[in-house]
């Protein structure tokens, strides 16, 4: 299954201190949850519509939604008083709070049905996801290490634009 995937079954179900137990049916049921169906298809949807649209223009003043900015704010700030609290697993509920924000707003704001001619409302959109990606990434990063570097090794920042390049499923779903 991988480390990272152990990892989080462990940080997550199993609160700092405390004694918990494993089965590989609760592992599967949650890996499938949290890890293919919500990271996994979050990651693979945002990083195809970043790839799809070659270069992603942006403008940190304009572009960023304050709603988006907001949500990443308030999830930084949990997700450290967690860790200081040593509730990793409250830490790690809080990161997947802001993927399941993600994929809301993803699916409010629609990029893939607009027409062409609203280049600027899709970069907007796509913008705001990568965006948001990019930063459970970096709130992944000291929890499931592997799976954060890949994120991060496909949103390239480069001269007013993100450049993604889409990779392999970061988890597929066991059965």
């Amino acid at each position: 299954y991988g480390v990272d995937a152990l990892r989080y079954y462990l940080l997550r179900e199993i609160p700092t201190g405390e004694d918990g137990d494993f089965s590989e049916r609760k592992f599967i049921d949650r890996y499938n949850a949290d890890l293919a169906n919500g990271l996994g298809n979050f990651t693979a949807r945002v990083l195809a519509l970043g790839e799809k649209e070659k270069k992603v223009a942006f403008d940190f003043t304009k572009d960023l939604d304050k709603t988006v900015l907001v949500k990443i704010d308030e999830s930084k700030l949990a997700v450290r008083q967690c860790v200081r609290d040593f509730r990793l697993h409250q830490a790690l509920a809080t990161i997947w709070e802001l993927i399941a924000f993600g994929d809301r707003y993803l699916n409010e704001k629609k990029p893939w049905s607009l027409e062409e001619r609203d280049v600027g409302i899709i970069n907007h959109g796509v913008f705001n996801v990568i965006y948001i990606l990019e930063n459970v990434a970096k709130l992944l990063r000291p929890f499931l290490p592997d799976t954060a570097s890949n994120i991060s090794k496909s949103i390239h920042w480069k001269e007013g634009h993100l450049i993604v390049e889409r990779k392999a499923n970061l988890f597929p779903r066991l059965k």
